[in-house]
């Protein structure tokens, strides 16, 4: 028969309170601090451990159990009177028989065994050990309950065999388990780190109790924060939430290969913590569950940013190199970010454009000092000595962009490859977006005057069609919609002898959004506007260049087509598509554009109802003809850009009223104030309070930079 004591005490003399209880004879002691757990219950970050036994008495409840005999409530009453700070006239007792100690607090306290560990209470350290365990004591005063709990146990099993010989980190250690297990099971070094300070001290007891000071070091850290470390192994027993913060740290102190044990993980919230480890690159090779209880087993993968700096051609060679990656079982992320090895696509078609395409190098060092950097691309073929000397892994340029996959691995080299083919994919292109991007031509023959691109780019070659239709099939059954792009769309074919026109017919019967990428007004005309009328999904949004609404300066610039010719085939458009949204870019300060020129510009806009202006003030790029001409003052440029840009706003709002009454199809990718954003087929952005990833919305309102609207149910 055995016998429970139960008395009351303040939080600064628990610890006593419990060394009482042992003192006195208990076999097992149990503190429940009602301060602790109601700060539980206040940070929602913990509402994982939050449960219904609270006390409602302010104070810390003790409560030890003692082996039965002869008078046995006098006899603890005795043992306890050298502590006077302990109030005998709250103390309860409670007997129970033999089955009710071995279905609670025996059960409780037993010797357990779980993976390569014994976890034995400290008043049973002299029973003999299991045959080939390393042995753990545990002090419940310290450390109540962290050995027997599922969680701990279930990170236990999956450490089994991992931490021999590996450099450890034990993130939020609580009482120091799992740390203490690692140094035991011959870890060459573990590192035990918590952010609250007594779960610091606590490890340090637990440390010192298991005789293991020397192998390992107690920090007081929040998460990752501070650690510059790389480790081997990561142990975190943590709730669902804390885990998912610690996420982007677990980046910084792994490497390829570490393994990572998460536990403390609700079942009902395992798949969520699943998912988002998954995404960040860690391959998930184990799971263990128990209970209510889930502990997790990852493997990080190699991490690679693929990270665009220019158009749309630029971003589909980003997904193409992505989706080998992939394929070859490289964690890949778009963002700047931390990573291991970073792929960069540079851009040159303005100065600024390129200014960012050198600074990237000390951006990338930023989130890793160490990382590998890898350039491709026309800042790159522009200017290659620069990168050169910041010694960067690999370099190449525009062509043979995809072998930078090749050599992921390799040593630092230097590749250049001709630009007279076609480049064609290595593998299907990562859909990372909502929409997917599909290269169907590269280069350009025009050579305006002010363009660098046909230097670096090559001249204009042609994807076939057969292969363009087998890509766009595949990817119709990824994603809802997907723009053809490339650096001159309207030149597709002329290498090849096919036609856009016939590219856009091989596709009528694909259900999916298409959407043509830039374009030059020469390429418009019947043949190909009836093409795209046929398709089961076109999305009328035309984004015609047109620089210039002077024929003096589109001569200056080598542009082939008049201000009259340009609208000629904005009203042929419009035949066909008569809500069609038709964007285009301006140059403002061309050298020697006169404010008559400049007028010619906005008359033009205001003639073709843009609903959108991409404005760039002229950049000179050394190499075109245009570098040598004489510029305007930079003022004059900055006013005109101004004025242009009043004008945009205009003529943006004109078009948001003309299509404030038309039902549009918006395909929804982001959240912003508690609003859906999305496109419509039109390119006008949508703000939607609605959960839906696909629908038609009814217009209510202009709002901000689009449309207000309801989804209209069908």
């Amino acid at each position: 028969m055995y016998f429970t004591v139960t008395l009351k005490t303040d939080r600064d003399l628990q610890e006593l309170a419990a060394d009482a209880m042992w003192t006195a004879g208990a076999s097992g002691v149990e503190i429940n601090d009602v301060r602790d757990v109601e700060e539980v219950l206040r940070d929602p970050m913990n509402w994982d451990y939050a449960d219904d036994r609270i006390f409602s008495d302010e104070g810390v409840v003790v409560k030890g159990v003692f082996p039965g005999g002869e008078n046995p409530e006098e006899r603890v009453k005795g043992a306890l009177q050298s502590y006077p700070f302990l109030h005998y006239e709250e103390l309860k007792t409670y007997s129970g028989e033999e089955e009710d100690w071995e279905n609670s607090w025996k059960q409780f306290y037993k010797i357990r065994t779980e993976g390569e560990v014994e976890l034995v209470p400290v008043w049973l350290r002299d029973a003999p050990p299991e045959e080939g365990k390393k042995r753990i004591l545990i002090n419940p005063s310290t450390a109540f309950g962290t050995g027997a709990h599922e969680s701990t146990r279930l990170a236990l099993r999956l450490m089994n065999g991992e931490t021999a010989g590996k450099k450890v980190l034990d993130v939020g250690t609580g009482s120091g388990i799992l740390g203490v297990a690692a140094a035991k099971c011959k870890a060459r070094s573990v590192l035990m780190t918590d952010f609250d300070p007594e779960a610091v001290r606590d490890a340090v007891a637990q440390a010192a109790l298991n005789e293991v000071s020397d192998a390992t070091e107690v920090r007081l850290t929040s998460l990752t924060e501070g650690i510059t470390e790389r480790f081997d192994v990561v142990l975190a027993n943590l709730t669902a939430d804390i885990l998912l913060r610690l996420l982007p740290g677990l980046g910084r102190v792994t490497r390829e290969g570490s393994v990572c044990i998460l536990s403390g993980i609700l079942s009902s919230r395992a798949d969520e913590v699943i998912d988002k480890y998954t995404r960040a690159g860690f391959e998930i090779v184990d799971r263990a569950d128990e209970g209510e209880w889930t502990a997790l087993k990852a493997v990080r993968k190699l991490i690679v940013a693929v990270f665009n700096l220019g158009c749309k051609t630029n971003q589909y060679e980003c997904d193409e190199i992505a989706g080998a990656l992939i394929s070859a079982g490289v964690s890949v992320t778009e963002k700047l970010g931390y990573a291991d090895k970073y792929i960069i696509n540079t851009c040159a078609v303005t100065a600024e454009a390129e200014r960012k395409s050198r600074q990237i190098i000390s951006r990338v060092e930023k989130y890793n000092p160490e990382a590998e950097i890898f350039i491709v691309g026309c800042a790159a073929e522009k200017n290659p000595g620069f990168y050169v000397d910041k010694g960067v892994k690999y370099l190449s340029g525009v062509g043979g962009k995809y072998n930078v996959v090749k050599f992921l691995r390799s040593p630092a080299r230097k590749e250049f490859y001709p630009k007279t083919e076609f480049e064609y994919p290595i593998a299907l292109p990562a859909v990372t977006r909502t929409r997917a991007l599909v290269k169907i031509q590269d280069g350009c023959n025009n050579f305006c005057s002010y363009c660098v691109i046909p230097y670096l780019r090559g001249r204009a070659r042609s994807r076939r069609a057969d292969d363009c239709v087998r890509e766009i099939e595949k990817l119709s059954r990824l994603t809802r919609e997907i723009v053809l792009t490339g650096i001159n769309l309207s030149a597709y074919g002329s290498d090849t002898g096919e036609s856009l026109a016939g590219l856009i017919r091989a596709l009528k019967d694909i259900d999916v959004r298409l959407r043509l990428g830039s374009f030059y007004a020469e390429g418009i005309d019947d043949e190909l506007l009836t093409a795209l009328k046929g398709l089961k999904r076109f999305c009328p949004h035309f984004h015609l260049s047109l620089q210039s609404g002077s024929d003096a300066v589109l001569k200056a610039m080598n542009r082939k087509y008049t201000a009259s010719e340009y609208l000629e085939k904005v009203a042929l458009i419009r035949t066909y598509f008569p809500l069609a949204s038709v964007t285009t870019d301006i140059i403002v300060g061309f050298p020697g554009e006169r404010d008559a020129d400049f007028g010619d510009s906005l008359l033009l806009a205001e003639k073709a109802e843009f609903s959108d202006i991409h404005i760039f003030p002229f950049s000179a790029r050394e190499g075109t003809v245009a570098f040598k001409f004489k510029k305007i003052d930079k003022s004059i440029v900055k006013e005109r850009e101004a004025v242009l840009s009043e004008l945009k706003a205009k003529l943006r709002r004109n078009y948001l009223e003309k299509m404030s009454d038309v039902r549009q199809r918006v395909l929804f990718e982001s959240e912003e104030n508690g609003y859906r954003l999305g496109y419509s087929e039109y390119y006008i952005k949508f703000y939607v309070d609605t959960a839906a990833e696909y629908g038609i919305i009814v217009p209510t309102e202009i709002f901000s930079d689009g449309l207000k609207g309801e989804l209209l149910d069908e």
